[in-house]
């Protein structure tokens, strides 16, 4: 079985090829994997590194090399947990998380001098889900438990969810 960790940095998981900057650079394209060759993706905290639109490639991307009925499984800082803390002024939902400016989670103050782990785009089911369906993802779902393959040091401000990629193409 193939499995990619992609955006693994430390937290690479065991029977994965963790895959991670320098040696890889998702933002270029193709990707060095063949068309429908990988089996499962994680991409957990990724996507929010990368602009909607380098996101939507980046999807394009692991539905490319999925095979058919392959899963891929992805974690974001969701948007309407930060949302709901700011309205209701309480952040314990966030669980400490030491972002809870959005100007400072979204790297808008330059607190994160690793400019690659500069937050660029925030997600919330509905954006993330249509996107997924947009790329030809089905059966796209939220997650509730954390699986094997999760990175739970924030897995209280986390999104989890996942989609498959059709068994027909």
């Amino acid at each position: 079985m193939e499995r990619l960790n992609l955006g693994a940095g430390n937290y690479p998981l065991d029977g994965w090829h963790n895959i991670d900057l320098p040696e890889c650079d998702l933002r270029r394209h193709p990707w060095p994997w063949d068309d429908k060759s990988i089996d499962e993706i994680n991409a957990s905290h990724v996507l929010e590194h990368f602009t909607r639109a380098e996101a939507f490639l980046f999807l394009l991307q692991c539905y490319r090399i999925l095979k058919p009925g392959g899963w891929l499984h992805v974690a974001v800082p969701d948007m309407d947990k930060f949302i709901d803390a700011h309205l209701t002024g309480n952040f314990v939902p966030l669980g400490g998380y030491h972002w809870t400016d959005l100007n400072h989670f979204m790297g808008g103050d330059e607190s994160e001098t690793n400019v690659a782990q500069r937050h660029k785009y925030m997600w919330c089911h509905a954006s993330l889900a249509w996107t997924l369906d947009l790329v030809g993802f089905v059966n796209i779902g939220r997650r509730t438990i954390i699986q094997g393959y999760d990175t739970i040091t924030h897995a209280h401000i986390t999104l989890y969810m996942e989609a498959q990629k059709p068994h027909d193409d």
